[in-house]
């Protein structure tokens, strides 16, 4: 398996991984109750399954309908914040569902923008880690609680 190859894999089933714990976050949200206060796994479930809805959207009806690079990008980090996980550059590209170049250009969109911070990994000089900024958070807080 070439590295693109297992890099998609590798997103793929970290997608599928968030889903599945959505999934089950749902199932026990609607058990206590919609007037529930959001939990950072309530808000997970609700981005995964954002997630979930996109990709099936994309499956169904083709991506060459729809394209919101920054909206996944903003996604992933923010379940992998709730997950209290990190994520590389190149994670961040192919869990915007584009191109590489397409996913950088976004990618530093949300940068300049102030909604995502990069780090150098202290691991890999090789790597620069991602994560989605205060702002960001805050942004996307807001955006979840409305769902």
């Amino acid at each position: 398996m070439d590295n693109r190859n297992e890099d998609g894999y590798v997103a793929m089933m970290r997608a599928r991984a968030a889903i599945d714990e959505l999934t089950k976050l749902l199932e026990v949200q609607e058990e206590a109750g919609a007037n529930a206060p959001a939990t950072p796994k309530s808000r997970l479930e609700a981005v995964a399954n954002l997630y979930r809805v996109r990709r099936l959207r994309d499956e169904i009806l083709g991506k060459d309908l729809f394209g919101e690079p920054t909206w996944d990008i903003l996604l992933d980090l923010y379940a992998m914040h709730q997950q209290g996980r990190e994520c590389s550059v190149k994670s961040v590209c192919i869990a915007s569902a584009v191109a590489p170049t397409t996913a950088l250009r976004w990618f530093n969109v949300l940068l300049r923008k102030g909604l995502l911070t990069r780090l150098d990994d202290p691991r890999d000089g090789r790597r620069s880690i991602v994560h989605i900024s205060e702002k960001g958070l805050r942004a996307m807080d807001k955006v979840v609680a409305r769902i």
